[in-house]
């Protein structure tokens, strides 16, 4: 594969305020483009595929891909199994990508006959398809279930793999762009905020806000550190849930009053009884839940 990068857009900027003074390189391999709702992400994309001309600024890139919308863009006179021979007029390997999606029993239909989640999994399948050098697929997969939409993104993966093709997807949700990107772009208002390896933004996000990006974490200064731990750390850094642990300590001076189990991650409301000082903190639990009231001790692990 060449060694050139896929998009490089400089200053770009996207009438009303949805891009604004946008410089950034995109590479090859698999980038995740991160931002809450407003932030810029199909604004982003679209001007990626050429659906909307910036206003301002250049943007040099490809012209090999497929483009997954958020609204799937389907075709509303074809069947689900026209779809993919349209894309691939060959006809090669239909009948694995509609299983591998789950559609064989609905090639027949027709994007009105099929439900969210289905018309999803048949854009994404689509897009797979074509043989083109980059996909590009705005909020993938999200209406599909989330139980079973790992089982898609492993086809998708394998495609990559198998044919060498690169990916740039957007998503607001941070266990997606852990689990697919290599790579993420932070979008907000408009603006990029950060752009680099998804796994040092996990590790080590380099302010509070970017630190969000990638799912809850606890900031904490020398101070925070001092008062909460009782240990020194420089500079302030984020501890992710699983770096802090909380355990009973009866008699601590520090006190539960609050506790929301979350699944993966408990939240905590907790405070310093000798200074009043409150904050709330994301831990791993790992025993019986905290319960209001009971005295804690915090670690880094």
């Amino acid at each position: 594969m060449p060694a050139d990068p896929l998009w490089t857009l400089d200053r770009v900027a996207l009438a009303p305020a949805r891009l604004r003074d946008v410089s950034l390189t995109l590479h090859r391999g698999v980038t995740a483009v991160i931002g809450w709702s407003g932030a810029g992400k199909t604004s982003l994309l679209n001007v990626l595929v050429g659906f909307e001309k910036a206003d301002g600024g250049s943007v040099r890139g490809t012209n090999s891909l497929a483009w997954v919308p958020q609204d799937g863009g389907l075709w509303p006179h074809c069947t689900a199994r026209e779809h993919l021979g349209i894309a691939r007029p060959s006809g090669d390997g239909l009948d694995a990508l509609l299983a591998a999606f789950d559609l064989t029993p609905r090639a027949g239909a027709r994007p009105h006959e099929l439900s969210q989640g289905e018309q999803a999994r048949l854009s994404v399948a689509r897009a797979l398809a074509a043989k083109v050098d980059v996909l590009v697929m705005d909020e993938p997969l999200a209406h599909v279930d989330p139980a079973r939409a790992g089982n898609y993104w492993r086809v998708i993966c394998e495609h990559l793999a198998a044919t060498g093709a690169s990916l740039i997807f957007s998503t607001h949700l941070p266990e997606v762009a852990l689990g697919e990107a290599e790579r993420a772009v932070c979008l907000s208002a408009g603006r990029v905020v950060h752009e680099g390896p998804v796994r040092a933004l996990y590790d080590a996000p380099p302010t509070p806000e970017l630190m969000n990006f990638l799912g809850p974490g606890n900031w904490l200064t020398p101070e925070d550190t001092a008062l909460w731990m009782g240990a020194e750390i420089e500079p302030p850094r984020c501890f992710r849930p699983e770096q802090l642990v909380v355990e009973s300590a009866p008699g601590d001076a520090v006190v539960v009053g609050a506790a929301r189990f979350r699944g993966a991650v408990e939240e905590l409301e907790l405070q310093h009884a000798s200074t009043g000082v409150q904050r709330t903190f994301f831990h791993r639990p790992g025993g019986a839940p905290m319960r209001v009231g009971e005295s804690v001790r915090l670690r880094m692990r």
